[in-house]
């Protein structure tokens, strides 16, 4: 006995009085409606109908069952409702995670302007410069400089993640600004702390790929601390576009200018990538979000 489809029988029944006015309304065969309450009543062990030829009445559990029943299949239309409206339109909570300083510096007004767009929506944010893995956390997207390295996630580049030789006016001042390798090399850099140590800096040479000599001012994995040694004026670093522009343009960082200037990876393909299981994209939190930071990104 299919359970819901013998209770949507008998409240037929109840509401209508007759086997074959709730036959006509579910358009079923008279016989199967009868089986099916039938059947109900057997899973019961309760009488919930007394039937004769001339009427039929519910019996005092029966009508105690009716109420309680139509409160079940109210509940489940309701629910089947909620879930049609949330394939139609997005909502729900949607999880992201992003590298620290790209999410504060980034993604922070990006969301702020995606959550006034579609308000159904909740971002929950997760910024951490930590690998997450998207199907153990539960992740609907994320956002990675780098290339892919889970072949179970799509990878769309959304923007380009080229690395500057930038210094403070302060130090170069006082220091010189270096315009060749050797030069570069008599002074201070300040590197990234990556999960396997230390990232070097290469540079293309006539010979081939070399990597540069640098005495250490600093070596962190916290790109705030990192930045700020830059800004204080603790030596030379590598950082990306995105996260000096505000500083080049008001003069607080200065780009240094080489015929070659160095990187932190021999990878062509380096960018920022947004992440996601290719079955979520059929989310309508998860495709619109997707299309929204790709577009916003690509045009910044």
């Amino acid at each position: 006995m299919d359970q819901l489809k013998a209770i949507e029988c008998f409240i037929a029944v109840a509401r209508t009085g007759s086997f074959s006015k709730a036959a006509e309304l579910l358009h079923k065969p008279v016989s199967s409606v009868s089986r099916q309450v039938t059947a109900l009543e057997e899973s019961l062990q309760a009488q919930l109908l007394i039937r004769s030829t001339r009427n039929l009445r519910l019996t005092e559990v029966g009508a105690l069952y009716l109420e309680s029943s139509q409160g079940i299949i109210l509940q489940l239309e309701q629910v089947k409702e909620q879930v049609q409206s949330y394939q139609r339109e997005p909502s729900g909570v949607l999880s992201l995670s992003a590298m620290v300083s790209f999410g504060e510096l980034v993604l922070a007004p990006l969301i702020e302007e995606f959550q006034v767009a579609y308000p159904k929506i909740v971002i929950e944010a997760d910024f951490s410069d930590e690998v997450q893995d998207h199907l153990v956390k539960d992740i609907d997207l994320s956002f990675r400089g780098g290339v892919l390295t889970d072949k179970r996630l799509v990878a769309k580049k959304v923007m380009d993640n080229y690395f500057h030789l930038c210094a403070s006016p302060e130090y170069l001042a006082e220091n010189g600004t270096p315009t060749t390798l050797a030069e570069l090399e008599t002074h201070k850099a300040i590197y990234y702390r990556g999960p396997n140590g230390k990232l070097p800096w290469w540079i293309n040479l006539a010979q081939g790929h070399y990597q540069c000599n640098l005495e250490a001012a600093l070596i962190t994995n916290s790109n705030s601390l990192l930045f700020n040694s830059v800004l204080g004026g603790k030596g030379i670093s590598l950082l990306p576009m995105w996260a000096i522009k505000p500083s080049l343009e008001n003069g607080s960082i200065v780009k240094i200018k080489m015929s070659e200037t160095p990187q932190i990876t021999l990878d062509s393909t380096l960018g920022i990538y947004l992440l996601y299981q290719q079955s979520r994209y059929q989310m309508p939190k998860v495709r619109c979000a997707i299309d929204f930071f790709s577009e916003r990104l690509m045009n910044l």
